[in-house]
């Protein structure tokens, strides 16, 4: 399942790479019968992938890790990637459903930008794995690592919730009202107070070694 989930990302993103080598919009391009095949093949990549990363994230959870901090972080990454596969697609149809320029194709509402959850949903899992490494490399407890994770996991999640809600409330990423402030603030301050920590840890173990 992992070689065939990468083996289709692979030649989607090279796709990508073609059109804007071409200087010619990737997504949502029907200019000519080459643009038109070019989307619809990144179409039926981007839906293997999606399945392999379906197959996967089931995986993970039924096929735990002796750490259990290290199974927390990969479940949370995946959890979060599969989300990006779902507003990928709300993204996709969002760009059908679009009478305007390829370039509105993300945007919701008056200024609601769906492009920013997605990427922040996609790199999750780097954000989780990479603490998991950090954490792994630490004289830490398995409580003291297991609660990284859990603030780390924690703030992601708000701070992806709260770009969602931005995004389908039609409003800019940084157009924030109070309410919205307060929660991106606490997210951020979740996912430091995660990772912080390890960091120290990894840094102290690392000079000692």
């Amino acid at each position: 399942t992992v070689a065939l989930t990468v083996a289709c990302f692979i030649p989607e993103t090279a796709l990508i790479a073609l059109q804007q080598w071409r200087g010619v919009p990737s997504h949502f391009n029907n200019a000519s019968s080459f643009d038109s095949l070019v989307f619809s093949m990144m179409g039926i990549f981007i839906g293997i992938v999606v399945v392999g990363i379906a197959v996967l994230t089931v995986w993970v959870f039924v096929s735990p890790h002796p750490d259990r901090a290290t199974t927390l972080a990969i479940r949370a990454g995946m959890v979060f990637l599969l989300i990006g596969q779902v507003l990928g697609g709300l993204l996709l149809a969002n760009g059908f459903a679009s009478t305007g320029p390829i370039g509105n194709a993300s945007i919701v509402g008056a200024a609601g930008q769906l492009k920013v959850p997605h990427a922040l949903a996609l790199h999750g899992l780097q954000v989780m794995v990479v603490l998991a490494t950090l954490l792994a490399r630490t004289r830490l407890d398995p409580k003291a690592r297991l609660q990284a994770v859990i603030l780390c996991s924690v703030g992601y999640a708000d701070l992806l919730g709260t770009s969602i809600a931005q995004a389908l409330g039609g409003r800019a990423p940084l157009d924030l009202d109070p309410t919205a402030w307060l929660l991106t603030f606490f997210a951020v301050l979740l996912v430091l107070w995660g990772y912080v920590p390890s960091l120290g840890a990894a840094r102290s173990f690392r000079v000692r070694t």
